[in-house]
């Protein structure tokens, strides 16, 4: 008896089914993706924004910032961080912003610095 024989007695013969089997799980992912982009887009809630519109050196140790902030149905927490000529941050404050799901506010917030600071940037706001 030849090898190839034996072989294919004991396990069967070599059948290419990648067809089928590619196509299954090309449609999986599809269906996978296209349920992402619905819930995603249209039934999870939006994430809270916050955008520094201008920002004030008070003194040495204090900058003020004017920002807006849209937080949806949900209150937020929004980080500010002041930052050296040098790019180090030297400050640093926590903003609660209140929920508001018809417009974004318009607020204002005072950030304590080690050493005097050049400009201020808002880095996350996260919803609770």
């Amino acid at each position: 008896m030849p090898e190839t024989s034996t072989i294919e007695n004991r396990y069967g013969s070599p059948k290419k089914r990648y067809g089928r089997t590619s196509l299954i799980v090309g449609i999986s992912l599809l269906a996978g993706f296209l349920g992402f982009a619905i819930y995603s887009n249209f039934l999870a809630e939006s994430q809270a924004s916050v955008e520094v519109t201008s920002y004030n050196i008070v003194d040495a140790s204090h900058m003020s910032a004017n920002f807006t902030a849209f937080t949806g149905s949900k209150a937020a927490t929004c980080v500010f961080k002041a930052y050296n000529a040098n790019g180090v941050v030297v400050g640093y404050s926590e903003v609660e912003v209140p929920a508001n799901t018809t417009d974004s506010q318009k607020l204002q917030t005072v950030v304590k610095t080690v050493i005097p600071a050049v400009t201020i940037k808002s880095d996350r706001c996260i919803v609770k």
